[in-house]
Formats: C-alpha cells, structure tokens, sequence
C-alpha cells in the first residue's frame, strides 16, 4: 500500500509540473484587449483565472448571462470577454485552488492608426554626451597617461562637469579648458543611476587638456514610419530600438527630430550580406520631434508639415490573437516611388512575448520587391504590415542568412 501511495504521490507531482510548464508555454505573460472589442478565450486547461478588476472587464459564457463581479473565469471552457474601459489589471492563474502564473491584462482605447510606410531621417541627441570608451594620452613630456581609466566605463552618459550642463562634446571640452588642469568633476548616468567622479586632466604634447575619453553626442540615420495617431497627432517608427553601435546600449535621447529623407538608391541584400537604402536627410524638412527611444522603436510628436506629409487611410487595429499565418502585405516606399503595398506571408507567430521586437516571422513574395531588393533591407525597419484589413505590425529585422525573411513586431507594443 506505501509503495502504491507513494507511486500515486509521485504521479500527481509529475502531472502537477507538466501542467505547470504547459501553462507556462500556452498562457502568455501579457494580454493585451481593445475597449468595446469582444474576445473568446478558451485554453482547454483544468485552470481558472480571477480578474482583479471588475470595473473595466465583462465576463459571460456562450450561454450565460455576462459577470461584472467577482470574475472567475474557467480557462477549461469558452468564455467571452468585453473590455469597457482602458486601463491595466492582472490575472491570477490557478489550478486546483494553487495560484501559478500571474497575467498583465492591458485594454487598449479602441481607435484608428494611420499606416506610413515613409522612409524618413531619424537625428537623436543624447542626454549629455556618451562614453564609448577610454584611452590614453600622450602628454607634452613624452610620457603616456589614461586619466580615465577606472573612472569612467562605457556606456556611461556625462552629464555635468564642475556644475556645468554638458549637452554636447564641446561643452565638455571647454569646461575641461577652464579647469586648466585642475582635477573637474563630472556628474555621470551609470545604469540610471547618477553619481560623480573625479579625474585630472592631462596636458597633451599639442598644448591642450585631455582626459582620454571618447565621446559621441548624437546619432542620425534613416528608418521607416509604421503608423500616425491622428487624435494625438504622435507616431511610431523602426519597430526596434536604436542601439549605440560601440556600446551596444540602448541609445538615450534628450532630443530629436524626424525628417524627410532623400533615397539614392539600394544596395540589394544576398545570403550573408544584409542590404541598405542609401540616401540622405533632409534636415531643412522636419516632420516632428523624436521623444522617445524604447526596444519597440521610436515614438515622437508631429509638426502641421508631418501631419499633412503623412496623411493617409486609417485602419483598425489587429492585436496579437487576431493575427495568424498566411497572406498580408506592408507599405513601404522603398523603391522611391512613393508608398506601395508588397506581399508578404506570415509564416510563424510567437505569442510569448519573449522579444517584443520578433513576435513574428515575415517573408517576402511580391516579385518587384525581390528582385529590386533581395527581400528586407536596412531602412525598411517600421514598415507596417497589414493583414485582414488591419494593421497587425511591423517589419523589425532581416534574417542575414535569409534576406527574404525577417521579424516582425505585433503593433500593440509599438502602441504601449
């Protein structure tokens, strides 16, 4: 009889962790609802779900009347749900009466995008300027110095010297100047954390005080538009985040601007060997302001002129459970004449938000666009994708190996 105990012990442990790790596979940590939009959940699993918030979920079976307080769902069986306000609240997974797992519900404002689908000039200053990395300097007396090693690191963003405001890499230059060799210091962002440090700057064989630092106070290149807001006059774009190229950081901003861009041409990408848009940044041409660099992309203000030179059809939003694989298109204007719808296939979906940038695979099939491009090149980053009507997402990366495919972006992490 133990043994027989022991053995049953042992199998519902066993059963217990396969259904656990089953959750963790099939029940994403996010799920994100539309106000308005009715939504049928069923996982065919022994659990239930308890919604913290009653106030912005209604809850009702195929055949019941809707439930607007304390909400358990039965992920066993189909249940309907109707967000009725915006907002944020959680899910608590369990099974059997055990809590397991704990799901972020976002509900979305129902409302239009306008997809892009324009190649435009992206310049990002950063805040304060940033730490490439350290070096040494060569002083007037032959002898060789590195005042910042073990000071400074890279990544590392300066944002004030001796009390100064350093926006740019001449404002840290000059302030090293009046320091006239005196020990400065420096106010630094280190993991956002903010802290201060204190180097000696060495005179150098040319007269001049250097602190053996390399530097850089802005960034600029070319990217695609995925949607406008209209109603807040905002947009998004790139679907990724910019990353410093030397410090593989993230790239913080202070300001920026989105610009008209001119394309002079395409390097097409092969096997190995990712292509390019080549061109330029009309800098005279602003659209609007770069507010903010997230790994979802870029997202910023429009001026009246951005508006108007973005100005298109509004479409209406597909979340995650709305997108499936086979046929869709994107926009792009990649070919430099104007935006055009090219076919695509969506031909896998990754539903566990485990990089919110590729949530999807993405290949291209139009013809015209592989034979001018190879498939998906650098600057085509943001182009939005629409399928079933609905703008779903974003192109975000090329496969290098596979220029014809890349990933994808679902739209509702490009919105939050």
């Amino acid at each position: 009889m133990r043994k027989r105990a022991k053995f049953l012990l042992c199998f519902i442990v066993s059963a217990m962790l396969v259904l656990v790790l089953e959750i963790q596979v099939l029940i994403p940590k996010e799920i994100n609802l539309m106000v308005g939009k009715q939504e049928s959940l069923s996982f065919n699993l022994p659990l239930k779900a308890n919604i913290g918030d009653e106030e912005k979920i209604v809850v009702s079976g195929i055949d019941t009347e809707p439930v607007t307080e304390n909400i358990e769902i039965d992920l066993n069986q189909d249940t309907i749900l109707t967000p009725i306000k915006a907002g944020e609240t959680k899910a608590e997974i369990s099974a059997f009466g055990i809590p397991i797992k704990t799901v972020s519900v976002n509900i979305m404002p129902n409302k239009k995008l306008i997809p892009s689908g324009k190649i435009v000039g992206i310049v990002m200053k950063t805040e304060g300027v940033l730490v490439l990395g350290t070096g040494s300097v060569k002083g007037s007396d032959g002898s060789t110095a590195k005042p910042s090693d073990g000071v400074l690191r890279t990544g590392d963003i300066i944002i004030s010297c001796n009390s100064s405001s350093i926006v740019e890499k001449e404002d840290l230059q000059k302030a090293i100047d009046d320091a006239g060799g005196n020990e400065i210091d420096l106010t630094i962002k280190r993991d956002n954390k903010e802290s201060n440090v204190n180097i000696t700057p060495v005179k150098n064989e040319n007269n001049e005080y250097k602190i053996g630092v390399w530097i850089r106070d802005s960034t600029q290149g070319l990217g695609t538009v995925t949607f406008i807001d209209k109603d807040n006059k905002t947009y998004a774009a790139l679907g990724h985040g910019v990353y410093d190229v030397d410090t593989k950081s993230l790239t913080p901003v202070s300001e920026g601007a989105l610009t008209n861009a001119e394309i002079f041409g395409i390097q097409k990408g092969e096997a190995g060997v990712p292509g390019e848009v080549t061109g330029r940044l009309s800098k005279g041409s602003r659209l609007g302001s770069v507010d903010n660099n997230t790994d979802c992309g870029i997202n910023g203000s429009l001026n009246g002129f951005g508006e108007e030179e973005l100005a298109g059809e509004a479409y209406e939003i597909g979340l995650m459970q709305d997108v499936h694989e086979g046929n869709a298109v994107i926009l792009s204007d990649v070919l430099g004449d104007g935006v055009k719808e090219y076919s695509v296939s969506i031909e896998s979906i990754n539903k566990l938000g485990l990089s919110a940038d590729k949530g999807m695979v993405v290949k291209v099939t139009d013809q015209r666009l592989l034979e001018k491009t190879g498939g998906i090149i650098q600057g085509m980053s943001g182009s939005p994708i629409i399928q079933d009507n609905k703008i779903i997402g974003a192109v975000t990366h090329v496969f290098v190996k596979d220029p014809t495919k890349g990933y994808g972006i679902f739209i509702e992490n490009m919105i939050q």
